[in-house]
């Protein structure tokens, strides 16, 4: 029995049981003084119930259905239907983006029909969403009443719908590929797990979970949906704000080597922002990206060679222009990601992977471009850029041969000692 049935009846029987009392009794003052303080506190207890213990002021159960679809890169669609009789005069939207400053709201229009229906267009032209990453949104409804009406908060994922996924989870880890080859997303979780430990000896903190993989079948396809949401496209990319890596596997035979390459070059990227929170938007460029390609599981073959005609020509990029951005032309963001690599890995040969560790945390704790070689390496930022210079610049022709190939260059003397000690050795009867 609902509430308001039970108080009504209630109220009703005392009311019978007053008035035979009444009729029945002496009508003494106490009596009546008695009646009419309970006659008062039953029309206090009626007003303080107001509609809900009248009939004529029930409201209708009303049901609301949300949810939410879209066309990547082109719109997103956010309805809401409701069932039973509904009194709605307004609708506002609200959709939250990740790694946005604001929440955006719209006031959506009502549409009248046997369901009372609202919906929203969100031109993804305009608003550039991040791609696979998680929208939230949510409706506050008001009806005639002026009662206010929340519809709890959803969520979409917005991925790529060009492309039927496949996918492969282990620990936390989710791979996504394009095809049937499950080897493919089984290269990309070995990948994942192979460079996680090199780059922990660096940045020495746990992965946080889940993370993302996604596996475009060309660099083509990779460019294209990239830029669909209003973002350029440089090899590979990461949303470390998002746990998401995205990377491309053109050749099912070549996807294990390829993958070895790119996915620990971005989970360096995921790591360094997770290290350094809400530091990461001041990691010097060039460390970042530097850091990137060192856990490469080869380096690229013609960065050296880049980086060595920029030295011969006087023509290398200071690394204090690093900091902040890459230049805007290919030559010089080729030649910026090659001097970045070159430059880490020099601090890691002279000065061990301690010091990169040294500079991630003081990187952590808010350091500056030039702030952070000073604290972690005792010499400022121009000092270094010297260091590196000298080291990379002309040297005596046995010094580079050594440098270059010094493994060979001893087995070829130990080659050249034998021979002649096994010469001198031999019988010069034997010699004749």
């Amino acid at each position: 029995m609902k509430p308001s049935t039970w108080f009504s009846r209630r109220v009703s029987s005392f009311l019978i049981r007053s008035e035979s009392q009444l009729d029945n009794s002496e009508h003494s003052p106490d009596w009546l003084a008695g009646y009419g303080a309970r006659l008062i506190a039953v029309f206090v207890l009626l007003l303080v119930a107001g509609g809900s213990v009248l009939p004529a002021h029930a409201q209708a159960e009303v049901n609301y259905e949300s949810y939410a679809d879209y066309l990547y890169g082109q719109v997103m669609r956010f309805h809401l239907e409701t069932t039973g009789d509904s009194t709605l005069t307004q609708a506002t939207l609200y959709i939250q983006i990740p790694d946005a400053p604001n929440t955006l709201t719209a006031e959506v229009p009502l549409i009248e029909g046997e369901d009372i229906l609202a919906q929203h267009r969100l031109d993804l032209t305009q608003v550039q969403l991040p791609p696979f990453s998680t929208i939230t949104y949510w409706w506050q409804l008001k009806d005639s009443d002026g009662r206010i009406i929340d519809i709890p908060e959803q969520k979409i994922e917005y991925v790529d719908d060009q492309f039927v996924w496949q996918k492969i989870e282990k620990d936390g880890v989710a791979v996504h590929w394009v095809g049937e080859d499950v080897n493919v997303g089984q290269a990309g979780l070995d990948a994942v797990d192979e460079g996680l430990p090199e780059l922990q000896t660096i940045i020495p903190i746990e992965l946080a979970v889940p993370l993302r993989v996604y596996i475009y079948p060309t660099t083509n396809d990779l460019r294209a949906g990239m830029r669909l949401t209003g973002r350029e496209w440089v090899g590979a990319h990461a949303h470390p704000e998002l746990g998401v890596i995205l990377v491309s596997a053109s050749n099912p035979r070549t996807a294990s080597t390829e993958l070895e390459q790119s996915v620990p070059h971005e989970l360096s990227h995921l790591l360094l922002y997770q290290a350094t929170g809400p530091a990461y938007g001041s990691v010097p460029r060039w460390f970042d990206e530097g850091l990137a390609s060192l856990s490469e599981s080869a380096p690229n073959g013609d960065y050296d060679a880049v980086v060595q005609e920029a030295v011969n020509s006087g023509e290398t990029i200071p690394f204090s222009d690093l900091c902040r951005t890459f230049p805007p032309d290919s030559q010089g963001t080729l030649l910026a990601y090659a001097q970045s690599a070159s430059l880490v890995k020099y601090i890691q040969s002279e000065y061990g992977n301690r010091a990169l560790s040294h500079m991630v945390a003081a990187l952590a704790d808010g350091a500056e471009c030039d702030n952070v070689i000073t604290r972690s390496l005792g010499i400022s930022l121009n000092t270094l850029n010297q260091e590196w210079l000298l080291q990379q610049g002309p040297q005596p022709l046995l010094a580079r041969i050594w440098r270059e190939s010094g493994i060979l260059v001893v087995v070829v003397a130990a080659g050249f000692l034998l021979t002649g000690w096994f010469v001198l050795r031999m019988p010069r009867s034997r010699m004749r």
